[in-house]
């Protein structure tokens, strides 16, 4: 068996969204947007990102469809169980074939909530019943002030009501929004879930890959990767900053409500370089993604020269 993850891990991520709806409300569909008028994105939506991007190269993941159609945990083994010739598993030996099938398992957990199957009259037996995953992630939050705007079309198919033109559309989304999210992977977690360096390095690849892989819907346009650091830990040492939201700034001129790009903007990490090298004693190795066309001071820019690039778009 592969070793588990043996340092703390934790990760910033940034990216943007331009004309779309980045994660919609329940209710009306529209961006979500806190009291104090902050707009924010569910770490679901993020995991949802991630987890597409698995299962486009392969992987199995617990949280998925069974041929298109939504299932719940209970479907989703049971077919993982009939494709795989097993009739039937319980205790520690279902939790076994999770943690060893599913990588999303091993990185963000599952209640583990099994239905009674009414038809064979079972009932499942996990053990453990809760899985806690080893990566928990924040909320994602707009770092800046942004717009919402109404976006109205038409569709390409007449409407029975009027045959000569196509039916209007409209949805809500932001003008332009740069997101950050910051995430922990915890080793003493890791042991349980059995979440591997491979499956955490996988897992960074996934959300900076997975952003662009979810832009095939109209409202889930224009997302692009902007940044990413992940900062790994020496092991034994019990130390995170906990919320890297707090240490990346934007500068920019004019009203940011009105920003289109990362043209408009300086992307400030001068707090999070300066409390990197504060703890530097604690960190064994600093890894980062970065887009060509983000803005950066000289003296960011040159630290992450001295950082290990991950350089996940190939950059020539």
């Amino acid at each position: 068996m592969t070793d588990t993850l043996n340092a703390r891990q934790e990760f910033f991520f940034a990216y943007d969204i331009r004309m779309g709806n980045p994660n919609g409300d329940p209710d009306e569909n529209r961006p979500r947007v806190l009291p104090d008028n902050t707009y924010y994105v569910t770490d679901v939506r993020l995991k949802r990102f991630i987890r597409d991007f698995f299962k486009s190269q392969g992987k199995g993941i617990l949280v998925d469809d069974i041929e298109g159609r939504t299932t719940n945990l209970t479907g989703r083994v049971s077919a993982w169980l009939a494709r795989h010739g097993k009739k039937e598993a319980d205790g520690q030996e279902l939790v076994d074939i999770i943690l060893d099938s599913f990588i999303d398992a091993r990185l963000f957990g599952s209640s583990l909530a099994f239905k009674k199957e009414e038809v064979k009259g079972r009932e499942w037996k996990p053990l453990p019943k809760t899985l806690t995953g080893a990566v928990q992630i924040g909320h994602g939050e707009v770092l800046h002030d942004a717009q919402e705007v109404e976006i109205r079309g038409t569709s390409v198919f007449a409407s029975d009501e009027a045959k000569a033109q196509g039916t209007f559309t409209e949805f809500f989304g932001l003008r332009y929004g740069l997101i950050g999210f910051n995430g922990v992977g915890n080793e003493h977690s890791a042991k349980k879930s059995r979440l591997s360096q491979a499956d955490y390095d996988d897992m960074l690849h996934a959300t900076w890959h997975g952003i662009r892989s979810a832009g095939n819907t109209r409202t889930k346009t224009g997302q692009v990767p902007r940044f990413l650091v992940n900062i790994s830990y020496k092991p034994g040492h019990e130390f995170q900053f906990g919320n890297l939201l707090d240490y990346v700034k934007l500068q920019g001129k004019g009203d940011p409500r009105n920003w289109k790009s990362p043209e408009d903007y300086l992307l400030d990490i001068s707090k999070l370089r300066e409390r990197l090298e504060q703890f530097r004693h604690h960190i064994e190795q600093i890894s980062y993604c970065l887009h060509p066309d983000v803005q950066l001071s000289p003296e960011d820019r040159n630290f992450l020269t001295a950082c290990h690039n991950l350089d996940y778009d190939g950059a020539r």
